[in-house]
């Protein structure tokens, strides 16, 4: 069994104080019920030094191992000699230093796309050597591992986000038959099914701002992705005046997936 802490789009720069005290103590609760956080991209709101040291902290104040990717916001915004010459210097300096952008053992195996872009910041693109990092890494996993892309910008769900270029290795992303994809960025949070032309299923699940105060007509939300008896368990976690909890009666907000039933 296999228990992960999806997050996104935590912002430092523009934080809910509120929330990061909730997930700080979320995350304290936990003990050892957790594997790995898969933080989905977006950690500073301007890739400001002081933001990313911000971050560094709470990555340092974890008790479970991070993987993650850059967002856009990663990349400067106003820094133009930064942001075309050594865009994500802050970020390998304070985040790439202490996480990983790959998880592989013989239950799961996550590869992190950097799909954040220094031209397309809005709309992303894919990167043909993360596709060939994912390709060798699921093509050594069992048949019974779960295969997960982790990525800042949504691939193929909802349509008016998935604007991921170019759309010739958008199609190589299906052929490597993920089971999962795990995505941020829009600040809200959604589970959508996408079929590829043989009938694979995807699962494409997009987690809301944990911790910032850039919401979009939800609160603060991430997801617990627990792996158990051939199947997969998505639960999402609001943000609440007792700290982020599963509201009571919200059975939607639980989702059972079994992608190995038929092996």
């Amino acid at each position: 069994m296999k228990r992960v802490l999806h997050i996104s789009d935590l912002h430092f720069g523009r934080i809910h104080p509120p929330a990061i005290e909730a997930l700080e103590n979320f995350l304290a609760a936990q003990q050892q019920k957790l594997d790995l956080i898969v933080m989905t991209g977006d950690w500073t709101q301007r890739a400001r030094k002081g933001q990313y040291q911000a971050a560094a902290e709470f990555i340092k104040r974890s008790p479970f191992p991070v993987l993650t990717i850059p967002g856009n916001h990663d990349i400067p915004l106003y820094n133009f000699v930064a942001r075309l010459v050594q865009p994500l210097r802050n970020y390998n300096r304070f985040i790439r230093s202490v996480t990983t952008d790959t998880f592989e053992d013989p239950e799961m195996v996550i590869v992190g796309f950097r799909t954040a872009s220094v031209f397309r910041p809005v709309e992303g693109r894919i990167l043909k050597k993360d596709i060939e990092r994912a390709e060798k890494a699921f093509s050594n996993a069992p048949d019974s591992a779960l295969r997960v892309i982790a990525c800042h910008h949504p691939l193929f769900q909802p349509k008016d986000l998935a604007r991921i270029q170019p759309e010739y290795l958008a199609n190589r992303v299906l052929a490597l038959k993920p089971h999962l994809v795990l995505s941020g960025h829009s600040h809200l949070n959604w589970v959508a099914t996408v079929k590829d032309e043989e009938g694979h299923q995807i699962l494409h699940i997009s987690a809301g701002s944990a911790t910032s105060d850039r919401l979009r007509g939800e609160v603060n939300s991430f997801h617990i992705i627990t792996t158990e008896n051939a199947g997969v368990n998505i639960e999402t976690y609001f943000l609440s005046e007792e700290g982020f909890v599963i509201p009571k009666g919200e059975v939607h907000k639980s989702v059972r997936w079994e992608p190995f039933i038929n092996l």
